[in-house]
């Protein structure tokens, strides 16, 4: 249903064009209520939790930015269906904590909200240190949520991620200086992003090592470079 949800209200308020006025208010309910709902069903099940309670609404986020960017209505019709599924995807794992169900929500929202990031900048750089406030925001939320079910300390988990978020938009200030598209600047973003958590998250479960380090480092190289290579340049 929340699946359904979120395609009627972008539906009805988003063809054949956005009306913000209408749009982002009633996303915003939608939003308030999908948290209502999760609370209940969390504390029915006795395993609510704040840091599992957000991951949905920052989902939807993410997703809204994303079809937001996108260019055209029919792109936006493809991306409706397949957020349709990753939404009723989201709601059955809700309860569940294991570790590739928490990356690959996590990484969807990193996806989503750091490009429409990028793109907000691009189309209004005189709101740049909003943004940039935004992306700290947006990555230390999203890594205390990643790293709830870390067998460490409270206090160490919410240090990572405040300067993984301190990281992440001092990268975002400097890539917007570069002559690339949102699109490009964005997946950089993003690739930095991910490699900073993901060895954070190996370092506090302890289980660190040169493997590791050297995979993900070769992994966001070769993502990041194709992303440079495939951009065109624009002038400034």
């Amino acid at each position: 249903m929340i699946g359904l949800g979120f395609l009627v209200v972008l539906q009805v308020f988003s063809f054949p064009q956005p009306v913000f006025r209408f749009l982002i208010p009633v996303f915003l309910l939608f939003s308030f209520l999908v948290l209502a709902y999760n609370y209940v069903y969390l504390k029915n099940l006795d395993k609510l939790n704040f840091w599992v309670l957000v991951r949905p609404l920052m989902l939807l986020f993410s997703l809204f930015g994303i079809f937001m960017i996108l260019p055209s209505p029919g792109f936006r019709s493809l991306f409706l269906i397949a957020a349709i599924v990753v939404i009723i995807l989201s709601e059955i794992f809700l309860d569940n904590f294991s570790e590739q169900v928490l990356i690959n929500e996590t990484l969807i929202i990193l996806f989503g909200l750091l490009v429409s990031m990028m793109a907000f900048v691009q189309f209004f750089p005189g709101y740049r240190f909003l943004a940039m406030f935004g992306v700290f925001l947006v990555i230390a939320f999203s890594a205390r949520m990643f790293y709830e079910f870390v067998p460490t300390l409270a206090s160490s988990k919410l240090i990572g991620s405040l300067i993984l978020g301190l990281f992440s938009a001092q990268f975002f200030w400097g890539l917007g200086f570069l002559p690339f598209h949102f699109s490009a600047t964005g997946l950089i973003l993003f690739n930095l992003v991910y490699f900073s958590l993901i060895l954070n998250y190996f370092y506090l479960f302890k289980t660190l090592n040169f493997k590791r380090l050297q995979f993900h480092l070769l992994l966001v190289v070769v993502a990041s470079g194709i992303a440079l290579a495939s951009t065109p340049w624009r002038i400034i």
